[in-house]
């Protein structure tokens, strides 16, 4: 095939770029998540408590708020596609040094998978917004943030099962393996997608203008807040699921697995969902309220789970929780859009995520912290709670600013 025919074929077909960045956002996903979903295994073998693995997802989730603040200079220099390559290529470093059994390697390599995962979304986001009918952008925003829960899904049942065949530090191989596969994958679709790049961008001082649009808007800083506390929800949830059953609910670790699969696909579900909700109701400020109301009542049900509770409630349960927990990314991202400034949407959404990426920090310390408080991780859930109730609270704000600016 001649080098035009090969732009032509990559440069109209938004299904592809669907397909191509859900793709990167599934192996991301799943690179994040390989250890949390077996994280009672690995503190066995390098002899450290289970609870841990909070600070373990908070350290990775810092990298990725320090890394998608810089989304704007990424872009402008690389091109989305090069900056996807780049944050897979990062996943996959991070997770060979995650192969080795010390609390040390383990901490760098969650901290450089997280600098790949926070140029996932601005990349994504830029391709997408070239494309889409602006009719359906809550839909297919929701559709491309599918991503996350598929990869999500793929940790829970993955790794649990390859982690107990092969060992632990067989999940993040895998894991790293397949990055660098798309990696490879994706090289021929990039004189197509990167050509607005500019090989003369540099460096600036303000390079980190992301966060200072973000903040100089009173709707997109009401909006970061909530996104912080719902992240929060989020990966509190995907961080623990596995612990909290096996050392409270005394399930296996295959069992524990398959409820976070459950989660996580239930959240493909809710994205998709929500994203078709928003798109027709014309208000993606209630779609979200309505996923955080969800998540609180949740939240109260799984304070009261005890071993004596069917199992098939406990599953029905989280995926009501994951349905929304994870639904509403998309509609969170495109929301964040409609205050963004001209020609600024990519780097406000790596503005906005970054705060976000910081409730993910906060969210699952926290939660280790107050449970060697507590010595109960259902108990525990009332944090999930109170992020809910917040986030809803800032997204009242937003609707007041809103409604006195109309």
């Amino acid at each position: 095939m001649e080098p035009g025919e090969l732009t032509k074929s990559y440069s109209t077909s938004l299904w592809l770029i669907l397909l191509v960045t859900i793709s990167v956002q599934v192996l991301a996903t799943f690179t994040a998540l390989s250890l949390a979903a077996i994280a009672p295994e690995v503190a066995t073998s390098i002899k450290v408590s289970p609870e841990l693995v909070g600070y373990q997802i908070s350290l990775l989730y810092l990298g990725a708020a320090i890394m998608s603040t810089a989304a704007g200079y990424q872009l402008r220099r690389w091109g989305p596609i090069r900056v996807s390559q780049t944050s897979l290529m990062f996943c996959a470093v991070g997770a060979a040094l995650a192969i080795v059994p010390s609390v040390l390697f383990i901490a760098i390599g969650s901290f450089i998978i997280g600098l790949g995962y926070g140029m996932t979304n601005p990349a994504a986001s830029e391709m997408l917004l070239r494309s889409m009918p602006a009719d359906r952008r809550n839909l297919i925003f929701s559709i491309k943030q599918t991503g996350v829960p598929i990869g999500g899904a793929l940790a829970g049942l993955l790794s649990p099962f390859i982690g107990k065949s092969l060992g632990w530090q067989w999940s993040p191989a895998v894991a790293g393996f397949l990055c660098v596969l798309l990696v490879f994958f994706m090289q021929p679709m990039r004189s197509a997608w990167d050509s607005k790049r500019g090989n003369r961008a540099v460096f600036e001082r303000r390079v980190f203008d992301a966060i200072t649009i973000v903040w100089s808007s009173v709707q997109l800083r009401w909006l970061s807040i909530c996104g912080f506390f719902y992240a929060a929800v989020q990966l509190t949830l995907a961080a623990f699921v596995v612990t909290l059953l096996v050392s409270d609910v005394s399930f296996d670790l295959i069992e524990a697995g398959l409820v976070l699969a459950l989660v996580q696909v239930s959240g493909v579900l809710g994205r998709v969902f929500w994203g078709w909700v928003a798109d027709r109701v014309g208000h993606g400020l209630i779609v979200l309220m309505l996923t955080g109301a969800f998540c609180l009542i949740c939240a109260f049900f799984v304070m009261s789970i005890t071993e004596l509770w069917n199992k098939i409630f406990i599953y029905i349960l989280f995926i009501i929780l994951g349905f929304n927990a994870l639904g509403w990314t998309g509609v969170f991202q495109v929301e964040a859009t409609r205050y963004a400034p001209v020609g600024q949407a990519g780097a406000v959404i790596g503005g906005i995520t970054a705060p976000s990426y910081m409730g993910v920090i906060v969210g699952p310390s926290i939660f280790s912290l107050v449970y060697i408080l507590s010595g109960s991780y259902t108990n525990n859930f009332i944090l999930i709670a109170l992020f809910a109730t917040l986030g809803m609270f800032c997204l009242f704000f937003v609707g007041l600013v809103n409604k006195k600016s109309s």
